[in-house]
């Protein structure tokens, strides 16, 4: 198991590696590498994939500069464990993570922000979900991991506020190699956003 545990995460820090291109097809050696997870957004309901009852400015203009990957496999539908298979690169069976209540990713299982941070990066993270809180376990490895929230709030907050965090870090640490997380949970959240999209995959 931890030999298949090896490989996966090899494989991510290969994809990783492969992010991180230069024109000329060669890995860049400290190549900052960015994760921004959006909670529950649906391919098919942005304009990169043809939709057009909304507007994205900003992930249209990441796109012209980008890769888009028409097809992505969520291997588990609930906010915990699929950011342990991001992270891992394993199956819920394999690291352990089969819920968002009552499960915890064990130090054990070698996760990308490890890798990257065993490799000289800094690692750092900001959520919008209690789901995601730092006592989930994917909070190893990380330099910083902002999962703070408001009495008002105790279970989410602002992708806003999770921004500034992270880019309030990312300005201090901007001069070496560096891993930044950011998780943003307003689809799930959002009456208003969720609710069609909810009727439309019935």
């Amino acid at each position: 198991m931890r030999t298949r545990r090896w490989r996966f995460s090899i494989l991510i820090v290969t994809l990783a590696g492969l992010a991180a291109c230069t024109r000329s097809g060669r890995a860049s050696r400290g190549t900052p590498v960015v994760l921004i997870s959006v909670d529950t957004l649906r391919a098919d309901h942005l304009p990169a994939y043809g939709y057009s009852g909304v507007e994205t400015p900003h992930l249209d203009a990441l796109r012209q500069d980008s890769i888009l990957f028409q097809n992505a496999y969520c291997q588990v539908p609930l906010t915990l464990p699929s950011h342990a298979v991001i992270l891992t690169g394993l199956f819920p069976d394999q690291n352990g993570v089969r819920d968002n209540l009552g499960f915890r990713l064990s130090g054990s299982v070698p996760t990308l922000t490890t890798i990257l941070k065993n490799a000289g990066y800094a690692t750092g993270a900001a959520v919008s979900s209690l789901a995601l809180r730092a006592d989930r376990g994917l909070d190893q490895g990380f330099d910083l991991y902002d999962d703070h929230f408001t009495t008002d709030s105790p279970d989410e907050r602002a992708g806003a506020l999770s921004a500034a965090a992270l880019t309030k870090w990312i300005d201090t640490v901007s001069s070496r190699p560096f891993f930044a997380f950011l998780h943003i949970y307003e689809p799930h959240s959002s009456r208003a956003f969720s609710q069609p999209l909810c009727r439309e995959t019935l």
